[in-house]
């Protein structure tokens, strides 16, 4: 859902208006989200990226450095670990049933390569270039915001374009 990319302000407004135009095959999933993500254990400044720097998921694919430059860095940092499983641990671990012993392991050297980008990064290292694609993204993005901002559009337009940017049939 758009909802992430909405400023937090308008997240609660603009989901219960979702909630009110839903077709019925959307009620479990909009009462899942209510129940999980709008009301439940994980706060909506966790997890809404309005204004945050980074909104990709590479990292969790592991496919580049770790750049998160958000406030709450200590906390993303461990979802990101959690989050790097997907990939890079499955392939590092490479065992269908390791033992605790080559897990552990695997969590202390992928602590050591986090401290290195970390330092490496706090040193001035640049991050990775973004894509053209995230480029043309990010554009599209600033511009719907910007327009928000100025009151070019209201909330309701906001969520519409930001659904149908993120919305976009991938090739």
């Amino acid at each position: 859902m758009a909802l992430s990319l909405m400023p937090i302000d308008e997240v609660e407004r603009q989901f219960q208006r979702l909630q009110t135009i839903k077709s019925s095959s959307l009620g479990d999933l909009l009462l899942y989200f209510k129940n999980q993500w709008m009301h439940g254990v994980v706060p909506i400044h966790m997890w809404n990226f309005h204004d945050a720097n980074h909104r990709t998921n590479n990292t969790s694919e592991g496919e580049n450095v770790v750049v998160v430059h958000l406030f709450h860095f200590k906390v993303l940092s461990f979802i990101v670990y959690i989050l790097a499983y997907n990939l890079r641990f499955a392939t590092r671990l490479s065992k269908k049933h390791p033992n605790i012993w080559s897990f552990i392991q695997l969590i202390q050297s992928e602590h050591v390569r986090f401290e290195h980008i970390s330092i490496q990064l706090d040193a001035g290292a640049s991050a990775p270039k973004q894509s053209t694609k995230t480029k043309a993204f990010q554009i599209r993005f600033d511009t719907l915001r910007s327009r928000y901002i100025k009151k070019e559009i209201n909330a309701n337009e906001l969520l519409s374009g930001l659904s149908l940017l993120i919305g976009k049939k991938k090739k």
